[in-house]
Order: C-alpha cells, then sequence, then structure tokens
C-alpha cells in the first residue's frame, strides 16, 4: 500500500481532484493533514511520500528523495504566503513577530527575508494560532499561510500585506519552491512500480491545471469562498507545479541563505528518487 500525504490547501486541490479520480483505492491511501502533521508523519514512516515542506528535505537529507519534476512553487507573487502588518516592514526591528506553526518553510524564508531583504535585526518569531484579527492586536506582524492567508487577504487583515514570494523573486530574480513531493527511502522499499506509477499520474495532472483551471475550480470546494475565476486564476498565474531548472537554482539559493544565516546546518545537495 502507498500512502501519500495530502496537504488541504487550495494550492494542492486541482492535483488530488484529478489523482483521486485515477488512483487504485486497492494500492494506494490518501492521508490529509496539515503540512507540520505530514512532516512528522513522513519521517516517521507513516506515509511514503508527501507534497511537504522543502525545508524538511534540509532536515532529512539521508532518509529523503525528492521526487523529480514536481513541487509547489511560485515566480513571483504566491498569493498565499503573507506577511501582514501594521506598519512597513522596514520599521519593524527588534520586533516579536507572530507566525503560523503550519509551514516551517515559509518561517524560514521570513526569516531570510528579514535578514536579506529588509536588512532588519533584533526581530523574534513566536507561532500562534490566534486568529488574524487577535493576533494583530498582540504584534505588529503575522505571517500566514495557505487558506488562511487568501481569506485574510480578501478580509484585508491589516495596512500592509508582504507577498514573501514577490520578495523572494525582488531578492534573488528565482523562483521559490515552497513544497516538494519528498520520499522516505525506507517506507517506500519495495514499491518503485507504485511510486512511477504516481509520478505519471501526477505529470499528467500537473499538465491539465492551465487548460482545465475554470473546470476544476467549478467542482473545488475552495470555489465557495474564493470564487470559481479567482481561483482559477490563483492555480494558472500564481503557483507554479513543475520543479525546472530555475526552481531547482531557487531551491539551492534557499537553502543556501538558510544555512549561511544558521537556520539549517548545512546547505543539502538535492537527491533525487530515480524513477
Amino acid at each position: 500500500m502507498l500512502k501519500i500525504g495530502r496537504i488541504d490547501y487550495a494550492n494542492c486541490t486541482p492535483l488530488f481532484m484529478q489523482l483521486e479520480d485515477k488512483l487504485p483505492g486497492e494500492t494506494t491511501a490518501i492521508v490529509h493533514g496539515v503540512p507540520a502533521t505530514l512532516n512528522a508523519r513522513l519521517a516517521k514512516g507513516e506515509i511514503d511520500i508527501c507534497i511537504s515542506s522543502s525545508i524538511e528535505f534540509s532536515r532529512h537529507a539521508d532518509d529523503y528523495a525528492i521526487l523529480p519534476g514536481h513541487c509547489i512553487g511560485s515566480v513571483g507573487p504566491v498569493k498565499s504566503v503573507l506577511l501582514f502588518t501594521n506598519r512597513p516592514v522596514e520599521e519593524l526591528a527588534g520586533e516579536q513577530l507572530l507566525v503560523t506553526s503550519e509551514s516551517a518553510t515559509s518561517v524560514v524564508l521570513l526569516q531570510i527575508l528579514l535578514a536579506k531583504r529588509w536588512g532588519l535585526t533584533g526581530c523574534s518569531l513566536q507561532t500562534t494560532s490566534l486568529t488574524w484579527q487577535e493576533a494583530l492586536q498582540q504584534s505588529p506582524g503575522l505571517l500566514l499561510i495557505g487558506d488562511r492567508a487568501l481569506q485574510a487577504a480578501s478580509d484585508r487583515a491589516a495596512v500592509h500585506c508582504y507577498d514573501l514570494g514577490q520578495e523572494w523573486n525582488t531578492l534573488t530574480g528565482l523562483p521559490f519552491v515552497f513544497a516538494l513531493w519528498l520520499i522516505n527511502r525506507t517506507s517506500a522499499k519495495g514499491k518503485e512500480r507504485a511510486l512511477t506509477h504516481f509520478s505519471r499520474l501526477l505529470e499528467q495532472a500537473r499538465e491539465r491545471i492551465e487548460p482545465d483551471a475554470e473546470l476544476l475550480a467549478a467542482r473545488a470546494p475552495e470555489s465557495a469562498w474564493v470564487g470559481v475565476q479567482p481561483l482559477a486564476d490563483y492555480w494558472r498565474h500564481a503557483i507554479t507545479y513543475q520543479l525546472d531548472a530555475a526552481h531547482l537554482a531557487g531551491l539551492e539559493r534557499f537553502y543556501a541563505y538558510a544555512a549561511e544565516l544558521g537556520l539549517i546546518p548545512a546547505a543539502p545537495q538535492p537527491v533525487f528518487y530515480p524513477l
């Protein structure tokens, strides 16, 4: 049984809507969860493959392999990884900022941007599960990701809103890779054929997003609060799903900066699963 982790965020919906129609139920199982939960389950071998926070590979490089060709990324604005602030970010030196507990990658990205994009020192980060309204009463800044970020943006949560995908692109000129399809090499032993089949289905699903975005969005539960056309535009223009050479360069730069700032022990060399 190939166990596949699914993040229940709008950026993954167009992939899994298609995959769930085609994956053989007798040999595959989909496990739902937020990134932090699925990361932990992947590390324990409770799932075999997961669309997982890209920083997780740096923490388990000896245990994981990357499914080649696939990611969740952006080239410029990503629309769903957002820093909301009550005053310009350049004025936040020394402040405590609140961050989501759902994604370690975005938190590390924020730390890089604070240092290298805005030149800020002395900022501390504290995880929170407060609503954005409560959080922004306690702190001048709040990082949200995924559906919560999309919803807060539509509610105009704060005076200032910084898209971390855009800020990274401004800093580096490169795409950013928020998530990778990571494989636990131990738990996936003996499941090579199933992984190869999954990779083919995933590629087919990825290639259908652009032409079928409106059709998929009309069936997606998120359309109830985003709207069909905005959801289709989000998939088509904000999110990128292919791990190409430019995205890989962005990923390697991310790891290099994280290592330079002491946020990870060392920058790992990407290791890809042989298909």
